[in-house]
């Protein structure tokens, strides 16, 4: 056997995305089933409406009653017994004296009449059937009955639309929750996402799946458990009322809906190549758009504005030409589905128009009737008609929603079904005291392959030791602290804290005893108390005011018009550098971490508030483990010991006086740091 290709194995699963949000959806089969049976009572109540249209004719163009209609009906149906039976009997008289060709004449004249009275006792049945329920229960005068049948053909409107309300209302809980549940596995997965992961695939690609894709999933759904369930079953409810007025006309009006399915089938195909296109073009746009909006201030200091709008521009327009594609294809579905409606009108019309006019039940040999048709009859086989070409052109609709939610479902659920490197072990080990040495043991780590970045690292902190890590840019200091905070796993070697593989933790519990100050200082468009307190959701506003205050944060806060619960804007942009750097000194702080790790933290504040802040360090980092990524002198003077690296390796480790003598890296970096200082 031909083993299946990957790329065909990817494709298969792609076809079965759309497939399994609807699976989801299934959860919810209570509404499904409502949905289902107010979309049932829809269609009989669409169908009931529109056969109401053959009493209205006969009351208003004859005068007659529902009464006189079943008399009529009986008397017409019996005078065409009478008559099939005499004729049977004249032809069976001619038989025996018939030839070869006039007996298979005779034979085929009898077969007929026999036909048309087997017709004709059905329908006396048929009749018969209503007769006790009409003559109970509806009134014989004529006027009285036009009352009454419009009467009811108000109610079932009004219960239509009800039962439409309830049908449209629950199939939009069932997309909406459905999404919802897409949204939060999705929003949880990305969170525990490797960081590289969102560098690569980008901001604007991330919230375009879990936003953009999943309503184009959500739009889907509820076009398949709405309208793709309530029309069909409004045209089956009209195909058997016009199946019962006449079936054979009903079959030739039907002969040209497997040309119009093709082209139908044809056009979804190319929509859906067109809505892949323009999706991943609308995410490019959403991540450009998504850059130049959060990079606004480099944008307009390096003079970038035409610039940024080209390249916004030609995106822009890449999509638009998509978008027309997509539109081009929806006006050919809906054109061919018009085109199909009075297609199957005109043919009906047509032979109809013949049957009625001649008095005929054959059309070119072909039996199209059981009885000669009246013009009531063939009215009434046009409106059902007409019934169906309403739902069929709503359905044109539907398969450019499909064809959206199916790529929409291809993108957003790779992304769904991405399991992390990066997760918690199958029985995590309990995080010890708080006094916690760190060990990194041959650690090399690379993130392309061939180009590593720590190479056979080896390090002890031991535990309440105060570790300044120096060495160039690139060298590997933050890769070495994105390690320690498992943000990634080495590629080889083991980083232990506490004794443990930090693998054995759980990540909660590992990067809870973590405090994680970073240069470029994150703050959430919320109050300070609210960012100061992010980590420990529990902290007292007495503990908020403590932890800023030791962060030297207080001092200006208090001073804001609101205080603590000042918003600080999109990335604390009502804020300075320095006023940032010590609200996330203070989150530090208040969280009280066994280790803590500050990198570069006190790169942006000022001299003065540096030095108030380095009291605080002092005191707040006694008997805790910490790492210090710098280039300041003073945050070295802080340090137990310093540790030089090079280009992913371990140059030398000690007290700043040992390294004065005997390291010549750390003797250049520090005659750098001396004139920049000076």
């Amino acid at each position: 056997m031909t083993a299946i290709p990957p790329r065909s194995k990817e494709a298969k699963g792609q076809m079965n995305n759309l497939g399994r949000a609807l699976g989801m959806a299934l959860r919810y089969k209570w509404s499904i089933l409502t949905s289902t049976l107010c979309a049932l009572l829809i269609a009989v109540l669409w169908g009931a409406n529109i056969g109401g249209v053959l009493p209205i004719i006969e009351i208003v163009f004859k005068g007659k009653s529902l009464h006189d209609m079943i008399d009529e009906r009986l008397v017409d149906s019996r005078t065409a017994i009478d008559q099939s039976e005499a004729r049977i009997a004249r032809l069976q008289n001619e038989l025996p004296n018939a030839d070869t060709g006039q007996r298979k004449e005779l034979e085929r004249q009898i077969a007929l009449n026999n036909s048309l009275l087997i017709d004709q006792q059905s329908s006396i049945e048929r009749t018969r059937w209503f007769e006790p329920f009409i003559r109970k229960y509806t009134p014989d005068d004529p006027f009285q009955t036009l009352l009454l049948v419009f009467g009811l053909l108000f109610i079932a409107t009004v219960l239509r639309c009800v039962f439409l309300a309830i049908n449209m209302y629950l199939v939009a809980r069932v997309g909406h929750r459905t999404v919802l549940d897409i949204q939060d596995h999705l929003h949880r997965n990305m969170l525990r996402m490797e960081l590289h992961e969102m560098e690569v695939k980008g901001t604007g690609d991330l919230i375009s799946r879990i936003r953009g894709e999943t309503s184009a999933i959500s739009k889907a759904i509820t076009t398949l458990f709405g309208k793709t369930m309530r029309e069909p079953l409004k045209m089956a409810a009209c195909v058997a009322g016009a199946a019962l007025v006449n079936w054979r006309l009903l079959i030739l009006s039907l002969v040209v809906v497997p040309v119009a399915a093709f082209f139908m089938l044809t056009i979804a195909r190319w929509t859906k190549r067109a809505h892949r296109r323009a999706i991943e073009e609308s995410a490019s746009l959403l991540n450009r758009l998504f850059q130049a909006v959060s990079y606004q201030r480099l944008v307009k200091a390096f003079n970038m504005q035409k610039h940024e709008h080209r390249r916004f521009l030609s995106i822009a327009t890449d999509v638009y030409r998509k978008q027309m594609r997509i539109s081009l294809f929806h006006a050919l579905g809906r054109t061919n589905s018009e085109v199909l409606g009075v297609a199957i009108i005109s043919m009906s019309a047509i032979a109809g128009a013949y049957l009625v006019l001649n008095g005929e039940t054959h059309m070119f040999g072909i039996k199209l009737a059981n009885h000669k048709m009246t013009p009531s009859e063939i009215m009434v086989f046009f409106a059902f008609l007409i019934g169906i070409s309403d739902p069929l052109r709503k359905m044109s609709d539907v398969y450019n929603q499909i064809q959206s939610g199916a790529v929409a479902a291809d993108r957003v659920f790779p992304l769904f079904d991405r399991v992390p490197q990066v997760r918690d072990p199958a029985k995590p080990a309990a995080f010890g005291p708080r006094e916690a040495d760190i060990q990194l043991d041959q650690v090399e780590f690379a993130y392309e392959p061939g180009t590593p970045v720590l190479s056979d690292f080896s390090i002890d902190i031991p535990s309440g030791c105060s570790l300044a890590i120096v060495g160039g840019n690139g060298c590997g200091k933050s890769t070495l602290i994105n390690l320690l905070l498992r943000f990634f796993d080495p590629d080889s070697g083991v980083v232990r804290i506490a004794g443990h593989d930090i693998r054995e933790y759980s990540l909660s519990d590992l990067r809870g005893s973590i405090g994680y100050v970073t240069q470029q200082t994150m703050l959430f468009n919320d109050t300070i108390a609210n960012n100061i307190r992010y980590g420990s959701p529990d902290a007292t506003n007495q503990q908020v005011m403590l932890a800023a205050r030791k962060a030297h944060a207080h001092e200006f806060i208090s001073q804001l018009p609101e205080t603590y619960d000042t918003h600080v804007g999109e990335h604390g942009g009502k804020l300075s550098g320095g006023q940032r750097q010590r609200l996330a000194l203070a989150r530090a702080i208040l969280k009280d971490p066994a280790i803590l790790i500050l990198d570069e933290a006190t790169s942006q504040i000022d001299p003065e508030s540096e030095r108030l802040i380095h009291r605080s360090l002092a005191d707040f980092i006694q008997g805790r483990t910490t790492v210090m990524v710098t280039h300041r002198i003073s945050t070295l003077d802080l340090a137990d010991r310093i540790l030089v690296m090079n280009r992913g390796q371990l140059v030398d480790c000690g007290s700043h006086a040992e390294l004065m003598l005997r390291c010549r890296e750390y003797q250049r970096i520090r005659a750098t740091q001396l004139e920049e200082a000076a």
